[in-house]
């Protein structure tokens, strides 16, 4: 078993060895022994399956009832943040579709040349959708997407339609964000966002810790949020 210090706020694990109990190990050195409460743990997995197997191992070690951790997705995670800036719902696909097909009308009407009805223009929003969301996650500013534009007006050979949608799409990107600030409709992308632009002011009172686990890929929003909740020593990885 490998020993922990209780100081520590960053372990890690072969992948030869078994994660889960090793992460079990860390919480018994660090919580079940001192009688501290798990209650004010919080673990973060990027997904609910392995929080399955933590209850199960720790159930097994400890052999009798107890308040559990509070185990969270990074996408639950990341909403809870969001929740205590700001309000917020979240809108089905089809919403968020025929949102973007409303603001192309209106913000970059060329890009609807031959596919003017919604059901046309549905292949395009996903796609839309898509970059939009990935470009919020990995916080790239709306700077860097001009460079994008100028690259397009060049003229490298790629379709005209993708040279044409990457002359616009910072447009749509900006009008896309302020519908969902204005409306409180928060996409998934912008969730994240919002979250690593205001983890600053995010408070977390009743967690004296907070384990992020097993992430083998970090989008630059987490990365930002992990890293402030680190820094201020809420944070263990």
């Amino acid at each position: 078993m490998n020993q922990f210090t209780t100081d520590s706020r960053i372990h890690t694990f072969s992948f030869t060895e078994p994660f889960i109990v090793r992460l079990a190990d860390l919480i018994q050195a660090r919580y079940v022994k001192p009688g501290k409460d798990l209650s004010r743990l919080a673990i973060v997995f990027g997904g609910k399956r392995p929080s399955l197997f933590l209850k199960r191992e720790l159930a097994c070690r400890i052999k009798k009832s107890f308040a559990s951790p509070d185990f969270l997705t990074i996408d639950e995670f990341i909403r809870r943040i969001v929740l205590r800036q700001t309000s917020f719902q979240s809108a089905l696909d089809l919403d968020h579709s025929y949102i973007i097909y409303e603001l192309a009308k209106k913000e970059a009407p060329q890009i609807l040349k031959g596919r003017e009805s919604f059901a046309q223009f549905l292949p395009w929003t996903i796609e839309i959708l898509k970059f939009i969301d990935h470009l919020d996650l990995e916080m790239v500013p709306s700077a860097q997407l001009r460079n994008i534009e100028a690259n397009a007006e060049i003229g490298y050979s790629v379709p005209r339609d993708i040279n044409r949608l990457l002359e616009h799409i910072s447009v749509l990107r900006e009008a896309y964000h302020r519908y969902l600030q204005e409306h409180k409709t928060f996409s998934r992308g912008f969730q994240y966002l919002w979250a690593a632009e205001h983890i600053q002011e995010a408070k977390f009172p009743e967690y004296d810790d907070i384990f992020f686990c097993n992430f083998f890929y970090l989008h630059r929003t987490e990365s930002t949020v992990i890293e402030s909740l680190f820094k201020r020593k809420q944070a263990s990885l």
